[in-house]
């Protein structure tokens, strides 16, 4: 029995000193391999010798002054920004892009620049989808001469304008997405207004219809809304939205005789205020140039229409008489009974009415039919067929149209319509985009309106005189002919966006060697020399995203400060919703979009330094073996305890 218990001892004692010397064994080459720090590589994310050139996306619109953990998204854009740096030697490149992606971006800055020109860094009021950005970046970062690509997106990933699924993928640009985790924010902003007529005279009443929205679950009651027209209250209105949508307020007021009208609609809503305002301009219509062209004599019931009334300005010319340069102007042109159509004029005024005037059409008896139809197809217009001597009287008037908007008010079934002794049957086509205006009994239309551009061609089925037509005589010639000229005026948008990159049509036309400044937009007012340039018949203006400020503008130049136009420019509506994609969205779309060389940054506590060397270096295993060394170190101390 002795004998078996020191046998076993000794087999005990034998496999303590086999685990103490596996121990420390294991001991000694952890250590070695913690000297010789290891590293764990990402295959295809490491850095390849060569250096680096670093982009880096700081997405600065106003839906990243929302809260955050530095106390707005900005703030801790800006913190993700210095990290992201920070893990890259101090000699590889960086830039630093925002919305605004204005030439001084595009260039390549040290550390120190980048970190400098990431202080000064602005919310701004461009709005840029972020397939657009990164198209502008990966262009840039492929002219780099370094070997190492890497992109950033560091935003608040809001879904009206991270638009993932257009986001162009480059194999040799590593991407890197940092959503902020934007929290959805219940907000009201005044999204459109709509004005009730394209042009307006002056002491008209113009109502303006505001649309209102409401983002969050609850319903918001008595909105108070305000209109200022040259910061003086002129409206009031109050407005229930319901969650989650929208309702429309109507405002109302006369326009005096001011040559523009600048003002705005107002409402209070917190934490977003950058839609709280809407900034308008309305142009008073003060001459209307009517120009009438006809080879017959003068006409007289138009002559007495527009020549007695101030606001017009009036010409009779003949066909050989034509000023071509005053069409460049806007206004109306009436082809009077011409016994036919050059082609020459029916293409200069083809050109007029896409710029925005008015033609009115009134054919002869046994015109050249061929001549007008050449015109009108230009126009799109319908064709004048075969002539008739058969009398009919209009069925309907279409008063719904914008044409006559204003005109009838209340029950107009016993109103007195047109009739005609003889006209021109008007043949319509597939590529016809007319409207009826005044239709016969015979099936045919007397009067047409068919939309060119933005301007108009009204054509008439007979000539504008007693022996073939009543209507010359009865009260609705006077409101039909003057809404005529009335709207003939080149359209005036009320508003742009500043983040628009499309031309602003003028009314004014402007010296190239004396251009005038673009002076508003709040206090200290924003005053630049604008780009004009001749876009066909008319100048436009283009901002090239100069204008930071949403507000009220003048183009001054030398003359009357009054009459100088007017222009207003809005923030985009895009940033008002504030709905985000959280990282775990975002990460699923970069992996069902198969996005091979973009990763997501989620750990949003964690360092991005640490994260970007890790990715960039390879994941350092030092710690690991010299853990395991101490591991090991107290096995072989409690084993050599243990007896």
């Amino acid at each position: 029995m002795l004998e078996e218990l020191h046998n076993e001892d000794r087999k005990q004692r034998n496999l303590r000193q086999l685990l103490i010397l596996a121990t420390r064994i294991f001991a000694i080459v952890c250590l070695v391999l913690a000297f010789c720090q290891p590293v764990l590589r990402n295959k295809g994310s490491q850095l390849q010798v060569g250096g680096t050139a670093v982009s880096v996306y700081v997405d600065n619109s106003y839906s990243m002054e929302s809260g955050g953990m530095d106390g707005s998204l900005l703030e801790s854009a800006r913190r993700k920004a210095r990290e992201i740096v920070a893990a890259y030697k101090p000699d590889d490149h960086f830039q630093l892009l925002t919305n605004d992606l204005d030439g001084a971006q595009f260039r390549w800055l040290s550390r120190e620049e980048f970190l400098s020109a990431l202080e000064g860094l602005q919310p701004s009021a461009v709005t840029q989808r972020l397939s657009h950005v990164a198209i502008r970046q990966n262009d840039f970062l492929r002219s780099a001469s370094g070997r190492n690509r890497h992109a950033y997106m560091v935003s608040d990933f809001q879904r009206s304008t991270a638009d993932l699924p257009n986001y162009p993928s480059d194999s040799n640009i590593l991407t890197t997405f940092v959503p902020l985790g934007g929290s959805q924010v219940a907000n009201i902003h005044l999204d459109t207004l709509v004005f009730d007529s394209p042009a307006y005279a002056a002491g008209a009443a113009v109502q303006v219809e505001v649309t209102v929205r409401n983002d969050g679950d609850k319903l918001v009651e008595s909105l108070p809304l305000r209109l200022l027209v040259d910061e003086r209250q002129r409206a009031v209105a109050s407005v229930d939205v319901p969650p989650f949508g929208s309702a429309v307020a109507k405002m109302v007021f006369t326009l005096g005789d001011e040559q523009w009208v600048q003002g705005r609609v107002e409402t209070t809503d917190y934490p977003i205020t950058f839609d709280d305002r809407l900034f308008f301009t309305l142009p008073v219509v003060r001459r209307l140039p009517v120009t009438v062209v006809g080879d017959r004599g003068e006409n007289p019931y138009l002559k007495r229409l527009f020549e007695g009334d101030s606001m017009v300005l009036y010409r009779q010319v003949s066909v050989g008489q034509i000023d071509y340069s005053q069409f460049a102007s806007g206004g109306l042109v009436v082809l009077d009974e011409l016994q036919g159509v050059p082609s020459g004029l029916a293409q200069t005024l083809h050109d007029f009415v896409l710029a925005g005037g008015s033609l009115v059409v009134v054919p002869a008896q046994g015109a050249e039919v061929d001549s007008y139809n050449g015109l009108l197809s230009l126009m799109q217009a319908p064709q004048l067929s075969s002539w008739t001597d058969a009398k009919s009287r209009a069925e309907q008037v279409s008063t719904d149209l914008p044409l006559f908007r204003g005109v009838f008010q209340g029950n107009h079934d016993d109103m007195e319509l047109p009739s005609v002794t003889g006209h021109y049957r008007l043949a319509t086509s597939g590529s016809t985009v007319s409207q009826s205006v005044v239709h016969l009994l015979d099936g045919s239309d007397y009067l047409t309106c068919t939309p060119v551009g933005e301007g108009y061609c009204y054509l008439f089925a007979a000539p504008l005189r007693p022996e073939h037509t009543d209507f010359v005589q009865q009260a609705l010639f006077v409101p039909t002919l003057f809404n005529i000229a009335l709207f003939s005026t080149p359209p005036v948008q009320p508003y742009h966006q500043l983040s628009s990159i499309a031309p602003i049509a003028l009314r004014g036309s402007y010296d190239a060697d004396r251009l005038p400044h673009l002076v508003g937009g709040g206090e200290p007012p924003t005053d630049l020399i604008p780009d004009i340039r001749r876009m066909g018949m008319r100048q436009c203006l283009l901002t090239h995203n100069a204008l930071i400020q949403a507000g009220n503008y003048r183009l001054k130049g030398e003359g009357d400060e009054s009459a100088a136009e007017g222009l207003s420019f809005n923030y985009s509506r895009e940033e008002s919703v504030m709905d985000f994609y959280s990282p775990d969205e975002v990460r699923k779309m970069v992996s069902d979009m198969h996005l091979a060389y973009c990763n997501v940054a989620t750990a949003a506590q964690k360092s991005l330094t640490d994260y970007i060397q890790q990715r960039n270096q390879g994941k350092p295993l030092w710690r690991l073996f010299l853990l395991l060394t101490l591991l090991s170190l107290l096995a072989e101390t409690i084993l050599l305890k243990v007896k």
